[in-house]
């Protein structure tokens, strides 16, 4: 029966995986941008079976703003800002990303891109969007290194004219999290296996929502546990 319902999970990898699978996919997995397609299943309570994971690499919201009273030149400074930080970025440990409001999903920068998000910044002769900073985690990061990444790009990058940079907190990224799909359906199954070998053969397991989604809460720093929101039910064989 088991075996049944690991191969029936294959399957459904199969048919969920996004379209967008042939490359691999980064996800902002904590904080405000969350994807609110996983936003509901994270709020669960966690089952036994889990997985922990350190965070493939962080985004950092950084707030770029201009009130340079001139339209033309307050458009020239950011501009200039937007063109000094992606030069900046070219190489080294701090990189730029565009983030989709709706999946979550880390993009690629581009400043023409980021050009056509530029807004009013909520104040008169007031120009501002904000972008996002990558770094990777290394495996001796700790939360207060990548601060002091982030803090010295910032700190070094150009500010033009009256440009503001201003970046937020840490939020954590993932790649490609139906990776762990597989690796937990072997574990929940083993479990489920432990449980009819301890209850002997008149007792069998039923296990629902293996085709669900993988999960995750942040549990640390720079920590996720995934999971799967399954069910198992033990009851006497027929």
């Amino acid at each position: 029966m088991l075996r049944q319902l690991v191969l029936a999970a294959a399957l459904a990898v199969c048919t969920i995986a996004p379209a967008y699978a042939q490359e691999e996919e980064a996800i902002v997995v904590t904080g405000a941008r969350r994807s609110e397609q996983y936003e509901a299943v994270a709020e669960m309570a966690m089952p036994h079976v889990t997985l922990r994971k350190r965070a493939d690499s962080v985004v950092v919201d950084l707030y770029v703003r201009n009130d340079t009273r001139d339209a033309a030149a307050r458009a020239a400074e950011m501009r200039q800002a937007l063109h000094g930080l992606e030069s900046r970025a070219r190489g080294g440990g701090v990189t730029l990303a565009l983030i989709d409001a709706t999946s979550g999903v880390v993009r690629p920068f581009s400043v023409e891109i980021a050009e056509r998000s530029i807004s009013n910044g909520g104040a008169a002769d007031t120009s501002a969007i904000t972008i996002y900073l990558r770094a990777n985690v290394q495996a001796n990061d700790t939360i207060d290194t990548i601060n002091a990444r982030i803090a010295a790009f910032v700190s070094a990058a150009p500010h033009p004219g009256r440009t503001e940079l201003v970046s937020g907190a840490v939020n954590l990224v993932l790649n490609n999290p139906e990776q762990y799909h597989a690796p937990l359906v072997t574990a929940i199954s083993a479990e489920g296996r432990s449980v009819t070998d301890q209850l002997g053969a008149g007792y069998g397991v039923t296990v629902t929502g293996l085709e669900r989604q993988v999960s995750w809460k942040r549990t640390g720093e720079l920590e996720l546990t995934l999971f799967l929101p399954y069910t198992l039910m033990v009851s006497p064989r027929v």
